[in-house]
C-alpha cells in the first residue's frame, strides 16, 4: 500500500480512501465524507473544522484488501443462520438478529481469530435474547488496509465453523399446571397463568391448557399426563417448589418418571427451580417468585427450551456467574448483567 500524506488544501480533486467521522455534539455522528469521495474546494473549511490539516491519499498494492472489503469478507463468514449484515460504515459492518431468538456465540474460537493482528470482531455475550433487528456484533480491521495473508489465516482458523448464529423462538403450545390447596379450594385467585401469559407474550409460546390441582402428588403427576398426552411441548408447574411439608410438586414432577436435570438453581431470583426431561419434553417447577419478580431464573431458561435447547445440568450451575439480580428501580434486562456469562 503506497500512503501519501497531503495537506488539505492540496488535496483538491483528489479520492478519499476511508470514510472520515464527524462529530457535532447533540447534533451529529457520522460519516461526512466516504470512501471514493472527491475533495472540492468547499470540502477545504469542513475538513478545517473537523480538526483536519491532512489526508490521507492511498492506492493498494498487490495482496492487500480495503478495511469495507476485508471487513465483509470477515463478517460473511463468521455468521451462521438468522444474521443479516449492514453496509460498511467508516469500515465497520454490523451484524443484526434476522428475527427473534437467541444469541450463540463459539467465545473460543471468537478469542482466537481475534488473536490475528488487524482483525477486530466486537461481540455481545452469549445467550442473550434479541428481537428482530438488535445488533449483536461488530466487525472491522485496524487500520485502513490489511494483508490477504493474514484474512487467509483467518480463514484457515475458522474453517467451516460460525463464531455466531441465532436460534430462533418457536411458539411451542404450553401445559400448565397450577397447585395449591387454597387455589383449588378458591380461597385465593391463581396468579400464576395471568403472569406467564405475559412471559409468553414477551417470549413465545401459547397456553394450550391450564389445570388447578389441590396439594396431592397423584393428582399433580395425573395433570401432568393429560396435558402432555393433549399435545403439549413444554410442561410448567406452578408452586409448591419450597422445603414446606405441603409443597409436593417435586415429588409429582418426579413420579412421572421424568429425568431430574436439576432442582434448585444457583440463580436470584428463582433458587427454586427444578427442570426435567420427560421423554424429550421439558418440565419447569416454579417457585412463587414468578409472579412476584419482574425477572427470575424463569426468563433465563424458558427462552432457551423455546430455541429447542436441551439444557443440563451444568448449563444450569453456569448460570450461577451473572445469576444475581439487582432488582433495579427501573429494570432493563435483558440489557444487563442478570444472565450474562
Amino acid at each position: 500500500m503506497a500512503i501519501k500524506k497531503v495537506a488539505i488544501e492540496e488535496a483538491v480533486g483528489m479520492v478519499i480512501a476511508h470514510d472520515m467521522t464527524q462529530i457535532i455534539p447533540e447534533e451529529f455522528k457520522g460519516a461526512r465524507f466516504q470512501k471514493g469521495d472527491v475533495i472540492d474546494s468547499e470540502d477545504i473549511s469542513t475538513l478545517k473544522d473537523m480538526g483536519k490539516e491532512h489526508i490521507y491519499v492511498l492506492s493498494l498494492k498487490e495482496g492487500t484488501i480495503h478495511e469495507d472489503d476485508a471487513a465483509y469478507r470477515i463478517a460473511e463468514k463468521v455468521v451462521d443462520k438468522n444474521i443479516n449484515l449492514s453496509e460498511p460504515s467508516e469500515g465497520k459492518i454490523t451484524l443484526t438478529a434476522e428475527q427473534k431468538g437467541i444469541l450463540k456465540v463459539d467465545k473460543d474460537l471468537l478469542l482466537e481469530v481475534n488473536s490475528i493482528d488487524e482483525i477486530l470482531i466486537t461481540s455481545s455475550h452469549n445467550n442473550i435474547f434479541l428481537q428482530a433487528g438488535d445488533s449483536l456484533a461488530g466487525v472491522r480491521i485496524n487500520p485502513l488496509t490489511i494483508e490477504e495473508n493474514k484474512l487467509q489465516q483467518f480463514e484457515d482458523i475458522l474453517g467451516n465453523q460460525n463464531i455466531f448464529k441465532v436460534d430462533p423462538f418457536a411458539d411451542r403450545e404450553v401445559g400448565v399446571v397450577v397447585t395449591g390447596n387454597e387455589v383449588y379450594n378458591e380461597r385465593i385467585e391463581d396468579e400464576f397463568v395471568p403472569t406467564l401469559q405475559k412471559k409468553f407474550k414477551r417470549w413465545g409460546g401459547k397456553l394450550l391448557d391450564s389445570i388447578i390441582v389441590p396439594d396431592e402428588v397423584d393428582q399433580i403427576t395425573e395433570a401432568l399426563a393429560n396435558l402432555k398426552e393433549s399435545g403439549a411441548k413444554i410442561l410448567i408447574v406452578c408452586g409448591g417448589m419450597s422445603v414446606d411439608p405441603d409443597d409436593l410438586t417435586p415429588k409429582g414432577i418426579r413420579n412421572t418418571g421424568a429425568e431430574i436435570i436439576k432442582y434448585g438453581v444457583p440463580v436470584l431470583p428463582g433458587n427454586k427451580l427444578m427442570l426435567a426431561y420427560w421423554n424429550e419434553i421439558p418440565i419447569l417447577g416454579l417457585p412463587a417468585c414468578v409472579i412476584f419478580e419482574k425477572i427470575t431464573v424463569f426468563d433465563l431458561i424458558y427462552p432457551r427450551l423455546l430455541a429447542d435447547e436441551e439444557l443440563t445440568r451444568e448449563d444450569l450451575i453456569e448460570l450461577s456467574y451473572g445469576g444475581y439480580c439487582y432488582h433495579c428501580e427501573e429494570c432493563q434486562f435483558p440489557q444487563c448483567s442478570f444472565g450474562k456469562i
